[in-house]
């Protein structure tokens, strides 16, 4: 009779989206909150866009959102990764990558880095064979790494595509991605979160339903009013004069049959210290709220307490 009662306050489980200001619920019925950001830190740029400076604000304002991973995109400058590591290292002590870095290279690494609560194990990552223009100075790629939450594995991709290119380059990077990484590692039980700049973008449907259907992966509707994650109108990093909204930006999933629900919703970070822009990044971030089904395993977990 207890296990049951267990199984029922598990299942009915207050699934709505938290905000920065709402109380954390306990870990152990907490959904896993993972936030994918493209944070805009050129090497080559890292005095014009006020890197360091902008880096110190994403480390202040970003621990009260209370993600558990944070896939980073565009981390190339060291210097502001150097902030961001001494300022969030206790929040997030695990910290992974930037993917394809190399000290005898005169390329820079992906840009990928990730930041977790929790500990993660590496499995494998790849550098596209194809890159081009000014992405071939860097040795873009993908890393997959696994993870546990309340009992259920996990695999989580982060990766940054081709930027200004002929699509034919991102196809072939998706099939790289899929093949080398997703399918090598795919297990029936283990869910695949896929995270990044994919610069493709969702009005492109040609294009964005060619990208799912090579990764074999799945997307889901953004809650609230903001639908891009890149803007040329409004984000003072990112305005052109005759610019437009896109959603370029994406958390995919692959194999979710463990995954009971998930939310995503557009993430912005702004500050207003003089001398800052107020946008931290050219890019907005996107979040995803994921709820895996694995309610037995959990009142099983609460029994043995």
């Amino acid at each position: 009779m207890i296990f049951l009662l267990i199984v029922i306050a598990v299942n009915q489980a207050d699934t709505s989206e938290p905000s920065p200001k709402s109380e954390p619920l306990p870990a152990k019925q907490r959904e896993l909150k993972i936030l994918t950001w493209n944070i805009y830190m050129l090497p080559f740029c890292s005095e014009i866009h006020q890197n360091c400076k902008r880096a110190a604000s994403i480390a202040e304002k970003i621990v009260g959102y209370n993600n558990d991973i944070i896939v980073f995109e565009e981390a190339f400058d060291y210097r502001a990764r150097k902030i961001l590591r001494s300022k969030l290292k206790l929040e997030y002590p695990f910290m992974y990558g930037p993917a394809n870095d190399s000290k005898f290279s005169f390329k820079t690494n992906s840009g990928i880095w990730i930041l977790s609560k929790i500990p993660l194990r590496q499995l494998e990552q790849i550098e596209f064979r194809n890159r081009f223009g000014i992405d071939a100075f860097a040795r873009k790629g993908a890393v997959l790494l696994e993870g546990e939450w309340q009992g259920q594995t996990f695999q989580l991709l982060g990766t940054h595509l081709q930027a200004n290119s002929p699509d034919s380059i991102r196809s072939g990077q998706c099939r790289e991605i899929a093949n080398k990484l997703l399918k090598k590692y795919a297990k029936l039980e283990i869910p695949q979160i896929v995270c990044g700049d994919f610069n493709i973008e969702f009005e492109d449907q040609v294009n964005y339903k060619n990208m799912l259907t090579l990764l074999e992966a799945e997307n889901g509707s953004l809650q609230g009013d903001l639908q891009s994650s890149y803007d040329e109108i409004d984000n003072k990093l990112a305005q052109k004069e005759h610019g437009r909204k896109s959603l370029i930006d994406y958390i995919l999933v692959r194999n979710a049959k463990a995954i009971r629900n998930i939310v995503r919703q557009v993430f912005v970070l702004k500050e207003n210290k003089e001398n800052i822009f107020s946008d931290l990044s050219d890019h907005y971030g996107i979040e995803a709220f994921v709820h895996f089904d694995n309610s037995s395993s959990l009142a099983l977990s609460l029994i043995n307490q």
